[in-house]
């Protein structure tokens, strides 16, 4: 045990010797659990037709119109893609915590991102100007009800509330992107480590979209978040089919406007992972099978915890370490005084023996049914955009003037 500490000493690259050796050795599939296994060649290319496809269907439903967009061919053919993809990744994953998260997410998508808007469609309320009517969810568009509520829940349970286990943005690079994981190590030198910083040119493009979207309409307002969608749309998915050089959360780590803003409140909230420094015994399993390029124990050992904007709280590292070394921290922590939330409290959240979490099941289960039902029932209540009821205030029982 000591001698793995002795090993971790920094290279000329600037990376521990320990995690510049062992990132370069890829498990073959069969033995796989959270590290990245190896997949023949054919299945990457059929990763690569599939991001095609999603990308077709961005392409028809915003341009070309062919086929009066079809289920087969629009926005949310990805999400069926997600769903196929999800099933064949829930079967094969050997981490019971992933496999249900997996689960959870697959299952998010699936209803809340897919069949309700596409089935019964019902237009959120919403502050400001935003160039259109926002379709439920519309939690990446600020101003919508969905956003200001997944903004709480982020701050009190960090950015893993939606990056972890409500996004089809990370859905699709975690379930199809799958084969391209083993890429996510090439790129983890600290050099790599300092592109993080990239996102935040786009979080200031998302802010500038914000400040538009909360004045009168103009020209310029209009011509600006015209240039934002569209800017957002390319590099989502043209960060798929460089997938197989970067890895395949390339976007998420150094693109995405939307999980900087949630980073920020992983930052300022109450989210973070505690680590134990008298226990870790520095083996790197946690750097190695982390997608976002975390040098988790090293953070650890600096700062006494890990609390980053880049962690989307996947809880890999947490679940996979030997030690127990490693423990989610949330606003749980804060009203059940003594809660670890460590490996084994996450095993344990996987026990349908327990009766716990057969109830937790139960009511998951309840939820999304409830929101089909109330995506029903909204849809044909309020009905087309002329009806739409445009201000929180009127959803709450008391007046708000527009912004």
């Amino acid at each position: 045990m000591q001698g793995n500490k002795k090993t971790a000493t920094p290279d000329q690259s600037g990376q521990p010797e320990t995690t510049r050796v062992r990132t370069v050795r890829i498990m073959p599939v069969y033995h796989q659990r959270s590290e990245a296994g190896r997949y023949p060649l054919w299945m990457r290319w059929v990763v690569i037709l599939f991001f095609a496809w999603a990308f077709f269907g961005w392409l028809n439903e915003t341009w070309f119109f062919a086929f009066d967009t079809p289920l087969w061919l629009n926005r949310y053919t990805e999400c069926v893609i997600i769903l196929v993809f999800g099933t064949w990744r829930i079967v094969g994953e050997k981490n019971p915590y992933t496999r249900r998260r997996l689960i959870i997410l697959v299952a998010n998508v699936t209803v809340l991102w897919w069949l309700i808007p596409w089935l019964f469609p019902f237009i959120e309320p919403y502050l400001g100007y935003l160039g259109g009517f926002p379709v439920f969810p519309s939690l990446h568009t600020p101003g919508t009800l969905t956003f200001f509520v997944v903004l709480a829940t982020v701050f009190l349970f960090g950015r893993r509330i939606i990056c972890g286990f409500n996004c089809p943005c990370v859905g699709i690079r975690e379930v199809v992107g799958f084969p391209f994981r083993h890429k996510a190590h090439v790129p983890r030198s600290m050099r790599a480590w300092g592109f993080r910083h990239g996102k935040w040119i786009w979080f200031a493009l998302y802010l500038g979209a914000m400040l538009a979207m909360i004045r009168p309409a103009n020209n310029i307002t209009t011509a600006y978040l015209g240039f934002f969608a569209l800017a957002v749309g390319l590099t989502y998915y043209a960060s798929m089919f460089v997938a197989p050089w970067i890895g395949n959360r390339g976007y998420c780590r150094f693109l995405c406007p939307f999980g900087a803003t949630f980073g920020l409140l992983n930052k300022v909230g109450l989210f973070r992972i505690d680590y134990d420094a008298s226990t870790c015994i520095q083996c790197d399993k946690c750097v190695r099978v982390c997608d976002m390029g975390i040098p988790v124990w090293h953070l650890g050992e600096q700062h006494g915890r890990i609390k980053t904007t880049e962690c989307m709280g996947c809880g890999r590292c947490v679940s996979e370490c030997p030690t127990q070394s490693l423990a989610f921290f949330d606003i749980r922590n804060l009203i059940f005084w003594g809660r670890r939330q460590d490996g084994n409290y996450l095993k344990g959240l996987v026990a349908l023996k327990q009766s716990g979490n057969r109830w937790r099941l139960a009511v998951f289960v309840l939820s999304l049914v409830l929101a089909l039902m109330g995506g029903w029932y909204y849809s044909s209540r309020i009905g087309t955009g002329a009806e739409l009821i445009n201000q929180l205030g009127t959803l709450c029982g008391f007046p708000i003037a527009k912004w």
